[in-house]
């Protein structure tokens, strides 16, 4: 079988749907799998955790350099690489004997799933034409929310059926497939001129800056800002930081490339990116404490209640892409985070006498926001670079989207903490019983934290309609001319 020099759309969108579904099937697939881990290898949590940690601070920190290795060697190279990589740490993952070895494997896992992200939607950009590259967006939008919302569930269905190695090995013919398919259906892209030279000093530079920046931020709020990790990432991010700006702006063909941020569509792509995924930190952070211990849910009936929100993006996601190919995307964008933010501020009111229908519904509308929001500010980042700087987009996207959601969680989880604690406070003090203190101190805490939400998401509004304004009053540029 011959790999195809014109790509085939159909294909070219299951090579690219293999690439989402097998890495959000990964957050979900981990995240239910912590207790049986503890149990399997007799360790505590806080080491389970770094399972996570190592994967999720690798991809991170590799994806940029990543992103534009694809672009200078080819991405159907790159993103097939990843495949291979992930298969294998796959497959070594099941076999762990000790967590350590897990952990270690877990980091391979990060390095394919680097190369994976760095190209799963910079693959879809030559094989679409301008006005279907929202369609297509739409489509992974839904193959997302499929593998965020069934994820978990099916990972609680091999932990009760099989034992926790069958949440590696099972995912092992996925991967396989993945590699075949990305193989023989993505056309042969390499650039003529094949000759390059990776900036070693660059690469480890913007590694230390992003893997620091999230150790500090995740670790720091986890384990406190006074704990050896957050007091070593505080010292390793300002010794790389300035190292990463002087290779950078030394390079004749940058990793990080700052002039793209003076392109006002891809830099204010990036922030309407952010705040999105910075607005979501109540919910993924808080909202199971509000069901779980003010409400008195059980596991199961909250993952139901929780699963409403990415599942909506099956339904919308593909609908909204055509639309953007139609209309406006910052229009598009800002009606998500409007949607998404009244959602928030609407769940903020509710408390722990609200009917649960009204608590389905805000958080179903808060889903439908954030399907409405992704698949056109994908297709303006995208949009906003040459074409030979797809693979460094795409690799941005995906980097945005950890940062603030590493972010946006620890945010969250602080404020809550915060206002929990001084809620309970004030409900003693006002002659409550502990009991019903406690759940009223969470469900308000809750609702504090869904108001800062709602705050960033609105900034992420006020910055689509801003850029619609200027686009209505500029005509549209897309490509290497885009500004």
């Amino acid at each position: 079988m011959t790999v195809p020099s014109v790509p085939n759309k159909l294909l070219v969108l299951l090579a690219s749907a293999m690439g989402n579904l097998t890495l959000t099937l990964e957050s979900g697939f981990i995240s239910v799998s912590y207790p049986a881990l503890a149990d399997a290898f007799n360790t505590s949590t806080s080491t389970v955790l770094w399972v996570s940690v190592a994967f999720w601070v690798t991809g991170v920190g590799l994806v940029m350099t990543f992103g534009w290795l694809s672009d200078v060697a080819g991405r159907r190279r790159a993103y097939t690489l990843g495949f291979v990589i992930y298969s294998t740490g796959l497959l070594l993952s099941a076999f762990s004997g000790e967590i350590w070895h897990l952990i270690l494997f877990r980091v391979l896992q990060g390095v394919g799933s680097a190369f994976i992200l760095a190209s799963v939607v910079a693959i879809l950009m030559p094989a679409f034409p301008e006005g279907e590259r929202g369609r297509a967006m739409g489509i992974q939008g839904a193959i997302v929310g499929i593998g965020l919302s069934t994820g978990p569930l099916l990972a609680g269905l091999l932990l009760d059926a099989l034992d926790w190695r069958a949440l590696f090995y099972m995912r092992v013919p996925v991967s396989v497939l993945g590699i075949f398919i990305a193989w023989f259906a993505l056309p042969d892209d390499r650039p003529k001129k094949t000759a390059f030279r990776v900036d070693y000093l660059g690469a480890a530079s913007l590694f230390a800056v992003l893997a620091s920046s999230l150790l500090l931020v995740n670790r720091g709020a986890e384990e406190g800002w006074t704990s050896p990790i957050a007091i070593a990432m505080a010292v390793v991010l300002p010794i790389s930081l300035p190292v990463l700006v002087w290779t950078q702006r030394r390079a004749l063909r940058p990793i990080l490339d700052f002039a793209l941020f003076r392109r006002r569509r891809y830099s204010a792509g990036l922030g309407v990116l952010m705040s999105h995924y910075l607005s979501q930190g109540p919910i993924l952070v808080v909202a199971p404490f509000f069901f779980v211990d003010a409400l008195g849910f059980s596991a199961t009936k909250m993952g139901i209640f929780l699963m409403l929100f990415p599942l909506m993006r099956v339904f919308l996601a593909p609908v909204t892409g055509m639309l953007s190919d139609k209309m406006s995307p910052w229009l598009l964008s800002g009606f998500g985070l409007v949607m998404m933010g009244s959602s928030l501020l609407w769940l903020s009111f509710l408390g722990t006498g609200a009917s649960q229908w009204h608590i389905l519904t805000s958080l179903g509308l808060a889903g439908l926001g954030s399907a409405f929001y992704e698949p056109p500010n994908t297709s303006t980042i995208m949009a906003a670079v040459p074409s030979d700087r797809h693979g460094t987009a795409s690799a941005s996207i995906a980097s945005g989207r950890q940062l603030s959601f590493s972010i946006g969680v620890t945010l969250a989880g602080a404020i809550f903490a915060i206002r929990e604690r001084g809620h309970l406070a004030d409900l003693l003090g006002l002659g409550s019983s502990a009991d019903s203190a406690a759940r009223e101190a969470i469900s308000l805490g809750f609702s504090d934290a869904l108001l800062g939400g709602a705050i960033i998401a609105f900034i992420g509004v006020a910055l689509s309609f801003v850029m619609a304004q200027k686009e209505r009053r500029a005509p549209r540029i897309t490509g290497s001319a885009s500004l």
